[in-house]
């Protein structure tokens, strides 16, 4: 029988287990590590695109990471989302690699996965977007009701309105959608959506007493095909007419998402002029959180200046959250440890630190350990401690264990640590039960 006794272990009486014991947690947390990394190279093999590209290795170097901390029984909280972002930045690498030429048109890159800005909205809010891109419109109404009357007040009630009206139009019940424009600003005269509503509203008015037009799905994947084939041949002459593109509320969002998507491919200044207005707030709040989530594939010095103005000048959760999804995936770690330790919000704060800790990187964990010394909120601490848990930090963690003096904080320290496949994280485990 396993040898059993009691220690005091900062200032607390626990039993004490014998070295067996901790070897086969040990075993059990690296067995379970193994089984979720089997499960992210399966992912992988879906995808075979050229997973060396810099966006796709890094976020499997972040989740590797994790797994190889070995976050043991409890890998499987969060694994989900975590693989979601694998897929994520797969299919985002997958669009930005240049597409070879073939006649008579360029094949069609994928389009950006709808499915990735489930991050920044409501569910339902997405599906009433994606019933529009299907031409579903009835469909589409009914979602935006439902959005627009939830119990839950939605943070984006007046897109709903807007892509409503938009829909109502589609159908030909043009009154309709006028009076669904009319309460968008009647409900939020502040809304980012009123300059689109104004030039729906126009469109509408016009269309009044016309018979609606069917609509063509050849003509729009025409459309897609043509974006695409312009920017590589002419992005002098392409750039104007994507910008124009952007601003007409005849398109779907789609298309529009599709045209802010290439404008962020291209090499010309005056479309990454384009992006970085959007991505400020120059249209719809739908379309600045594509800008901001494209901002954060170009990993230059400009484009995350641009994206710290962002941060500063806008108020909306939604899209600060965005930006610091951003600047993990240009590896901004600079603007990350500042938010970190400066945010008001404290929900921010905790997710600048969460992807802090996904960045696999010496100054990642250096600004963890950094902010983890001068904060005194105990959430706060608790992310950092699992932070540097997911980088494999066991010298930093016993760092910060050592200085802790909350008994509740030095017991997550410890739980990192004994899911960890490390020498110093397993002496440390035997030092402080002698």
């Amino acid at each position: 029988m396993a040898a059993c006794a009691i220690s005091t272990v900062w200032g607390q009486q626990t039993p004490l287990v014998d070295q067996e014991a901790i070897r086969a947690q040990m075993d059990l947390a690296r067995e379970k590590a193994g089984e979720a990394r089997d499960k992210i190279r399966e992912i992988l093999k879906e995808n075979t695109i050229e997973r060396s590209m810099d966006m796709a290795r890094d976020a499997v170097r972040a989740i590797e990471g994790r797994i190889d901390a070995g976050i043991g029984a409890g890998i499987g909280i969060g694994l989900a989302d975590e693989i979601a972002q694998v897929r994520m930045n797969l299919e985002l690498a997958q669009d930005i690699m240049p597409k070879p030429a073939t006649a008579p048109m360029p094949p069609m890159p994928p389009m950006p996965g709808r499915s990735n800005k489930v991050f920044y909205f409501e569910g339902s809010y997405e599906s009433g977007k994606q019933a529009l891109d299907n031409h579903n419109y009835e469909k589409a109404v009914e979602i935006f009701n439902k959005v627009i009357d939830s119990k839950t007040p939605s943070s984006r009630a007046d897109g709903a309105y807007y892509w409503k009206a938009y829909a109502l139009n589609k159908l030909g019940k043009r009154d309709e959608a006028l009076a669904a424009l009319a309460e968008l600003a009647k409900q939020f005269p502040q809304s980012s959506w009123l300059n689109d509503a104004k030039a729906l509203q126009a469109e509408v008015q016009q269309g009044k007493g016309q018979p609606v037009s069917p609509e063509n799905q050849a003509d729009e994947d025409l459309k897609l095909y043509a974006i695409n084939a312009l920017i590589n041949s002419d992005a002098d002459r392409a750039v104007p007419l994507l910008e124009g593109l952007l601003s007409n509320p005849k398109m779907t969002p789609r298309l529009k998402e599709r045209a802010l998507f290439v404008l962020a491919q291209s090499r010309s200044d005056k479309a990454h002029e384009i992006v970085g207005r959007y991505a400020k707030g120059g249209s719809n709040p739908d379309l600045q959180l594509t800008a901001v989530q494209y901002l954060g594939t170009y990993r230059s010095k400009e484009s995350r200046q641009l994206l710290s103005e962002v941060y500063g000048s806008v108020s909306d959760v939604n899209v600060k959250r965005a930006v610091l999804r951003s600047f993990e995936m240009s590896r901004d770690i600079e603007h990350l440890a500042a938010i970190a330790k400066s945010e008001q919000n404290v929900e921010l704060r905790r997710e600048a630190i969460r992807q802090l800790g996904n960045i696999r990187d010496d100054q990642a964990v250096a600004s963890l350990v950094s902010v983890y010394g001068s904060e005194s909120d105990k959430n706060i601490k608790t992310e950092i401690l699992n932070s540097l848990g997911n980088q494999g930090a066991a010298k930093q963690i016993i760092e910060c264990a050592r200085k802790e003096s909350d008994p509740e904080l030095k017991k997550v320290a410890v739980r990192r640590l004994s899911e960890m496949r490390s020498k110093e994280a397993t002496d440390f485990l035997m030092e402080i039960l002698k």
